[in-house]
């Protein structure tokens, strides 16, 4: 019963680990580059609801992704493995700080109404510069937590074996 529970608490850390690096790639390389079209008639729709949802929704994924992180740590304390998984927690906990600290500021002035263009596109300006440095740490703590289940599982010897056969 303990491997079944570990297994599913491995699961749903790279589940939300992919979920948030993935959200944060697509917002770079998907949504943002369309954002000079939005006007203060379309902020409410096209910004704030999928951004509020976005928060409610990660406010029920993150303190469980946060909770499997450390019983993969504690998991793993006397182990080879436990600074990467202790890194992997580290970024996260940045990249939350960033979003906590810096963006969510900047959500709430956007949230509360800006009379200017000029001054909602200098916000988004501001806000995809720190979106952007949480996605270099959230990659960051994806790959290490990559890095941690294929050394783990020893996926690359198990492909490199069944390959030679």
């Amino acid at each position: 019963m303990k491997k079944i529970l570990f297994t599913i608490n491995h699961v749903y850390l790279l589940f939300g680990t992919s979920l948030y690096v993935g959200v944060l790639w697509a917002l770079h390389f998907f949504w943002y580059p369309s954002w000079d079209t939005i006007t203060l008639e379309t902020v409410h729709d096209h910004f704030i609801l999928p951004t509020e949802a976005a928060t409610d929704f990660f406010t029920i994924v993150v303190p469980l992704m946060i909770l499997t992180n450390i019983i993969l740590i504690v998991q793993e304390w006397k182990t080879k493995y436990r600074w990467s998984t202790a890194f992997a927690l580290f970024c996260f906990l940045v990249a939350l700080y960033i979003g906590e600290f810096h963006i969510f500021p900047i959500n709430d002035i956007i949230y509360s109404g800006v009379d200017s263009l000029e001054r909602l596109r200098e916000l988004f300006k501001q806000w995809m510069f720190l979106n952007d440095v949480r996605l270099v740490i959230t990659t960051i703590m994806w790959l290490t937590l990559i890095y941690y289940f294929i050394s783990k599982g020893n996926l690359a010897q198990r492909f490199l074996n069944e390959d030679q056969n």
